[in-house]
C-alpha cells in the first residue's frame, strides 16, 4: 500500500469503518510509513481534543441554553423583553421541538464521548489482532497475569477464571483508552478473541449495554466499582454469557 493509498483512508480506519483486511493493511502501512504515521497521529490528537470539548448537545442541554438565552432578553429589556421573547414564534417553535425530543427521543440527542469511545475501544479491539499486538503477558493461569499489572497500573484489575464456562484464559496486557492506562484481560472462546476492558468506574452496577460497530460486538458494564468492557464477534447470546459469568463472580 503507497501513501496515495492509504492517506485517503485514514479517517475511514479513525472511525473504525473499514473491514478487517483494509484496516490490517492501514496498521502495516503506518508502521513503516513515518508521514502517513505522523498525519494519523495529527487525527487522533484532533479526536481526542473534540472529545474533551463542551461539545454537549443533550436536550437538557438545550433547554439550559434556551432558558439563559430568555434570562438574558429579560436583562436587556426588561418585563416588556420577556413578554417579547415568549410570543416569539422562533422561539416557541425551538422549545416545542427540544421538549418533543426530550420526551420521546430520551437519551438519542446527543453527541457526547460514548459513541466516540466505544470505536476506540472497537479499534484497539482490532488492532490487538495483528501479531504481537494482544498479548503482554501470555497465560492461562490468573496467578500469573493479575500480579503482573502490580505497579503498571493504579488500581488492581480482576481477573476471573471462566474456564469452567468454556472462556480460556490468554493473558493480559496493557491499553490506553481516552488518555487512560486500562488492563486488558484477554479471553478465547474457540477461535474468537475477547478482549476486555477493565477500568475504575466511581458510579454504582449497572446492567450490560450491548453496542454493534462494523459487525463487532461491544457490551458494557459496571460492577464493584469498576468499569468492564468486552468486545468480539463472537455471537451475541455467548457474549452475554461471558459477561454474566464476569458478573456472578
Amino acid at each position: 500500500m503507497t501513501c496515495v493509498d492509504a492517506q485517503p483512508q485514514l479517517h475511514t480506519y479513525l472511525d473504525g469503518e473499514l473491514d478487517l483486511n483494509a484496516s490490517l493493511g492501514i496498521e502495516k502501512h503506518l508502521e513503516s510509513c513515518d508521514a502517513c504515521s505522523r498525519e494519523y497521529r495529527k487525527l487522533e490528537l484532533l479526536r481526542a481534543e473534540i472529545a474533551d470539548a463542551d461539545l454537549d448537545f443533550t436536550s437538557d442541554a438545550v433547554l439550559r441554553r434556551l432558558r439563559a438565552s430568555v434570562e438574558r432578553q429579560g436583562e436587556l429589556t426588561g418585563l416588556a423583553g420577556w413578554k417579547s421573547a415568549l410570543r416569539s414564534p422562533a422561539l416557541l417553535a425551538a422549545a416545542a421541538a427540544v421538549l418533543i425530543l426530550a420526551l420521546y427521543l430520551p437519551g438519542r440527542f446527543s453527541t457526547g464521548n460514548h459513541d466516540s469511545m466505544d470505536r476506540e475501544i472497537v479499534d484497539s479491539h482490532l488492532r490487538s489482532l495483528l501479531a504481537g499486538h494482544l498479548i503482554d503477558i501470555p497465560s492461562s493461569d490468573q496467578h500469573t497475569v493479575k500480579p503482573w499489572f502490580q505497579g503498571k497500573l493504579e488500581f488492581s484489575p480482576p481477573v476471573p477464571d471462566l474456564g469452567a464456562q468454556g472462556f480460556v484464559l490468554a493473558g493480559g496486557r496493557l491499553d490506553v483508552i481516552a488518555a487512560r492506562k486500562v488492563a486488558v484481560i484477554v479471553y478465547k472462546r474457540r477461535e474468537h478473541v475477547i478482549n476486555l476492558w477493565i477500568s475504575p468506574q466511581s458510579s454504582g452496577p449497572s446492567e450490560p449495554e450491548l453496542t454493534e460497530i462494523n459487525n463487532y460486538h461491544l457490551l458494557s458494564w459496571s460492577k464493584d466499582g469498576m468499569l468492564y468492557r468486552a468486545v468480539s464477534d463472537l455471537n451475541v447470546g455467548e457474549l452475554r454469557t461471558f459477561a454474566d459469568a464476569i458478573r456472578s463472580k
